[in-house]
């Protein structure tokens, strides 16, 4: 098993330029060439925030055949005011729609 963890495994690149579902991408595609059928990929905790603009692609690689289908997607609160106060960068919808597009 390889695991991605970190703090928020979804900010990975922003200070390099790339991004989780870039990283998501070069590593199946190397567990494909090297790897065997055994290998597996499992993505840490992330923070809605940083899938909105790659959820196509994050998405396509849960449904590789070597990506655990888990995502850790914690629920802070269900209160816009709440996550409002906590300075979180998403509303609840915004987290309904990253859990609903990933469950497709």
């Amino acid at each position: 098993e390889i695991w991605l963890a970190s703090e928020d495994t979804g900010a990975y690149g922003r200070d390099l330029g790339t991004n989780i579902a870039e990283l998501l991408k070069r590593l199946c595609k190397t567990v494909e060439q090297y790897g065997s059928e055994e290998t597996m990929l499992r993505l840490g905790m992330t923070n809605p925030p940083y899938m909105m603009a790659h959820l196509d692609q994050i998405a396509e690689a849960l449904r590789h055949q070597n990506v655990f289908k888990f995502l850790h997607i914690p629920v802070q609160s269900g209160s816009d005011n709440v996550l409002e106060g906590m300075n979180r960068e998403y509303t609840c919808k915004e987290f309904r729609r990253v859990c609903d597009f990933l469950l497709k």
